[in-house]
């Protein structure tokens, strides 16, 4: 008999009968919780994968404007038009749970489209690259975003499939093993039981 260190009694079988239910209850949920962040995962990725384009594509725009307005006011003037800049960016983060993995919500709000330097100063394409910036600034956010709930939902992903793997390979084998041991050990009882009251019967018939 395996080593089962449980009393060998009716509710110990009753119990352990309750919380394998529970456990297989809860492998069950785990299992369609993971392929619900899984299938989570792989719409995220997509979409990050497209974030992080157009942000490479928002770099490349914002630099290249940077580098024509430098080639039209000169670098004095383009440090001028800087020092001359009072914008700011106003970020509000949120958060919010999908199945369990607490991702982000990233929203970038400018305080103004308008330049705040000297338009007699500078020239189009000092605008054209402040705007670019200004676009940089959403696109940035939105793909931090989705990168950041990738990460996390894999991170839940992770969790949630150690617990499968705990409540499939150790927790309900273990109480199949318990209830297994605990059923054979009262059925041995009760046939103990039953030849010892057959024995006792007969040996009241021999003295009667």
């Amino acid at each position: 008999m395996p080593n089962v260190r449980v009393p060998l009694t009716r509710s110990t079988l009753l119990e352990t009968q309750r919380l394998l239910a529970v456990a297989r209850e809860g492998h069950d949920l785990l299992d369609r919780k993971r392929e619900v962040l899984l299938a989570e995962l792989l719409s995220t990725i997509q979409a990050a994968e497209q974030g992080r384009a157009a942000m490479e594509a928002s770099f490349k725009t914002a630099y290249e404007a940077l580098i024509m307005s430098k080639m039209a006011v000169g670098v004095q003037g383009l440090q001028r038009a800087a020092l001359a800049v009072r914008d700011r960016v106003d970020l509000k983060v949120a958060e919010h749970s999908i199945m369990g993995a607490v991702v982000p919500s990233i929203h970038s709000t400018p305080s103004t489209n308008r330049p705040s330097y000297s338009l007699g100063s500078t020239t189009v394409e000092v605008d054209r690259a402040a705007q670019a910036f200004r676009d940089l600034v959403g696109i940035l956010c939105d793909a931090v975003e989705r990168e950041t709930t990738v990460l996390r939902l894999a991170n839940e992903i992770r969790k949630t499939q150690r617990r499968v793997n705990a409540l499939r390979n150790v927790v309900i084998p273990q109480m199949e093993e318990i209830i297994k041991v605990v059923r054979e050990a009262l059925e041995d009882a009760e046939r103990e039981s039953f030849y010892q009251a057959k024995m006792l019967k007969r040996q009241r018939g021999q003295a009667g």
